[in-house]
């Protein structure tokens, strides 16, 4: 299977401050890549580099082949819409200011459609109409990150990369998020890069994982293998501390 979104060689930081090293990976269509580390270990600033977000110091953020640092600006444009991301805090994510229809469709141009695509990625995070019409204030954690889910949908992207997504959520409301973007993944066919600190979420989600450890991959693999016979000390010791 081709991958869909790759990193090359990724480096970020620089020399005494580096915070990644030499980072491979590969995200492949309709899976979800978990990733997993220690506190400290470079994972959000991954996740910021994965989605275009920053540029690497050196090597390539690959979408179907097109390096996001030296693509045209007009592949940039079809590139960005195809690659989105979910952020941890669901209250610091959403503008208060805004109403929902708004925070939702801001990606999108002016379009004859635009209010139709809005409530139909309300529809698919089991958000009503009547929700376009208010600010995120009137809702709770698990609504605002369902708020922000449905902004991810409405580019209709390919892979959507979601850091710690549900970690500030209570454990029933977690576990109703989860079972949606699987869900969302089987209907769409979204790849995913989920990053979190909760082996038994990663477990749920993951088809692959990939260990970051002071910047660096020291380990990588299917889901099972990783999880279930890990080969590395740093893996051993992230399982034995979460279990």
């Amino acid at each position: 299977m081709t991958s869909i979104l790759q990193a090359r060689n990724v480096t970020f930081g620089q020399s005494g401050r580096r915070i990644l090293h030499a980072i491979s990976l590969d995200v492949l269509p309709g899976q979800t890549l978990g990733i997993i580390g220690a506190s400290g270990s470079g994972k959000s600033t991954l996740c910021r580099l994965l989605s275009g977000l920053v540029p690497p110091d050196d090597g390539q953020i690959l979408y179907q082949g097109q390096d996001f640092a030296t693509a045209s600006r007009a592949v940039r444009k079809k590139i960005r819409p195809a690659v989105q991301m979910i952020f941890q805090d669901p209250y610091g994510a959403l503008d208060p200011r805004q109403k929902v229809r708004d925070i939702v469709g801001e990606a999108l141009d002016p379009a004859p459609d635009r209010e139709t695509r809005i409530l139909t990625a309300l529809a698919e995070v089991g958000l009503s109409a009547e929700s376009a019409d208010r600010y995120p204030k009137n809702f709770s954690g698990g609504q605002r990150q369902r708020i922000a889910i449905a902004r991810a949908l409405i580019t209709r992207p390919s892979v959507i990369i979601a850091d710690e997504a549900v970690s500030a959520l209570d454990v029933s409301t977690q576990a109703i998020v989860l079972n949606l973007l699987l869900d969302l993944q089987q209907k769409h066919g979204l790849a995913y890069v989920f990053v979190s600190h909760d082996l038994a979420v990663i477990r749920h989600m993951s088809h692959h994982i990939a260990v970051l450890e002071q910047g660096r991959i020291v380990e990588s693999g299917p889901a099972s293998t990783v999880l279930n016979s890990p080969t590395q000390p740093e893996t051993r010791a992230l399982l034995e501390n979460s279990f």
